[in-house]
């Protein structure tokens, strides 16, 4: 083995000044030092989660390199020191972890070697260079990112996108291969899995995690992240991952767990480290408002349905449906085309409630409401107007056209009825726009053609003509 001059440290101390990362800056140091004493060395690092082996060189004939299982690890904190067959120089403290350089062969052998000590210390303050600039540059994409997620999670368009966007920018900041977000379905009394990375959503979707249930469950119930950092051992490592390191942080919008996160498996096959676990929490209380907004919406569209829709039929409420009237009539005068409207009312309903229970009517309102929904175009309107009565809003809809669809809503009423072992029937009135210049004029002129089919003996349409006069017609 021959001593170096300290010409070969300086370009060791070049290559390391030009890496774009402390991992990359450990490489490139490696490889030259190894090609600058001909012998295969080794870099060692020591933090919170043990001894790390960083990188190795060998020299460019190919002689034996040092992998890890080759290196001695000392069982006592770094300090410089002879192992048998290598010896341990120590660079320093670099970005939380002490740093070890590792020679073969003792330490007489090396203490003699021109140059060695300051590129010793030369190499530090590179590492340390190199590990402010790649901080710095962390800290920039993590800027960018939770810039970028703001503006999306604040757009109109991302409602239902929320888990996705969310989960993509914490897996990209930390490097994380899989990730899955588990959000919480408060009618469902459970998380379901919403957005995944590193595998297909589809497969997981149907999944239903009650709280306190897995890790998901326990985050979630306590609130408090879990951040696992040891390395894989022989014969320890989860099946279906590539490492044990892994992040489990819950989403909180005030005191309730609104999401949570699991990453794991990092890119370059290491531990997650404390910075990856802080940019981790950074992203999930910023996505706090994303899942607060969509809460928010997703509520007022829950209030906006319970406002116009009928709670036992399923269909639009009267409120809605004189409202959308008004537009139809409004948008039929300026586009001069039809606009028909029907009247229903189930005939002898009181004779159902008396008789048999308001239960058993509330059946046949149901009943009723499913067919008269199967059977409408899908631009019709139709809606509870109250009690038994119905009203179906037809735009673009000529006298004849909705008279064929009255009779056929009749008919089908009767027969599905029948079948069920029920007499049911009812009874149609149509009003069209010729006979009305108003929302109120139309349902008047149904409503009177409505009373005319009742007083001529139920189970019939009729309609009001351009005369104001009722006629039957089926």
């Amino acid at each position: 083995m021959t001593t170096p001059s300290q010409g070969p440290f300086i370009d060791v101390a070049t290559a390391v000044t030009q890496a774009a990362s402390l991992n990359d800056a450990a490489r490139r140091a490696a490889r030259a030092l190894a090609t600058a004493l001909s012998t295969a060395i080794a870099i060692l690092s020591h933090g919170d989660d043990g001894w790390r082996f960083e990188a190795d060189g060998a020299p460019p004939h190919g002689r034996t390199r040092a992998h890890t299982a080759d290196v001695p690890m000392p069982l006592s904190p770094p300090s410089s020191g002879t192992t048998p067959g290598w010896t341990g120089v120590l660079v320093g403290r670099v970005s939380d972890r002490d740093w070890m350089l590792m020679l073969p062969g003792d330490m007489d052998a090396w203490s003699e070697a021109a140059g060695l000590e300051q590129f010793v210390t030369d190499l530090r303050d590179n590492l340390e260079r190199v590990a402010i600039r790649e901080e710095s540059a962390y800290a920039r994409r993590l800027q960018r990112r939770l810039y970028g997620l703001t503006r999306r999670l604040t757009s109109t368009h991302t409602n239902g996108r929320v888990s996705d966007l969310v989960l993509r920018a914490m897996c990209a900041q930390t490097r994380a291969r899989v990730g899955a977000l588990a959000k919480w379905m408060p009618a469902e009394n459970a998380l379901a899995i919403t957005g995944t990375v590193g595998y297909p959503v589809a497969s997981v979707e149907h999944l239903r995690l009650r709280p306190g249930q897995g890790i998901l469950g326990e985050v979630f119930v306590t609130r408090r992240p879990m951040f696992v950092t040891r390395q894989t051992t022989e014969g320890t490592r989860r099946l279906r991952y590539a490492t044990d390191s892994f992040m489990v942080l819950p989403v909180l919008v005030g005191s309730r767990c609104a999401a949570v996160i699991a990453l794991t498996d990092r890119a370059d096959g290491r531990p997650f480290d404390a910075r990856d676990f802080e940019s981790a929490r950074l992203i999930a209380a910023q996505a706090a408002a994303g899942f607060l907004r969509e809460r928010i919406n997703e509520d007022m569209s829950e209030l906006a349905r319970i406002a116009t829709v009928d709670p036992l039929t399923g269909l639009f409420n009267r409120r809605y449906s004189e409202d959308r009237l008004t537009a139809e009539l409004q948008r039929a005068l300026r586009q001069e085309r039809p606009l028909a409207l029907m009247m229903i009312d189930i005939d002898d309903f009181k004779r159902i409630n008396d008789t048999l229970g308001h239960l058993e009517g509330d059946r046949a309102l149901r009943d009723v409401a499913d067919l008269l929904r199967t059977s409408v175009r899908i631009f019709d309107v139709c809606a509870r107007f109250g009690g038994e009565e119905f009203v179906i809003i037809m735009p673009g809809a000529s006298a004849d056209v909705a008279t064929q669809v009255a009779e056929r809503i009749r008919v089908k009423v009767e027969q599905a009825m029948v079948s069920m072992g029920s007499s049911l029937t009812i009874s149609v009135g149509i009003g069209t726009l010729g006979t009305a210049g108003s929302a109120q004029d139309l349902l008047a002129s149904a409503d009177r053609a409505l009373m005319a089919a009742k007083s001529s003996g139920k189970n019939a349409v009729w309609l009001e003509d351009s005369s104001g006069s009722p006629r039957r017609m089926a």
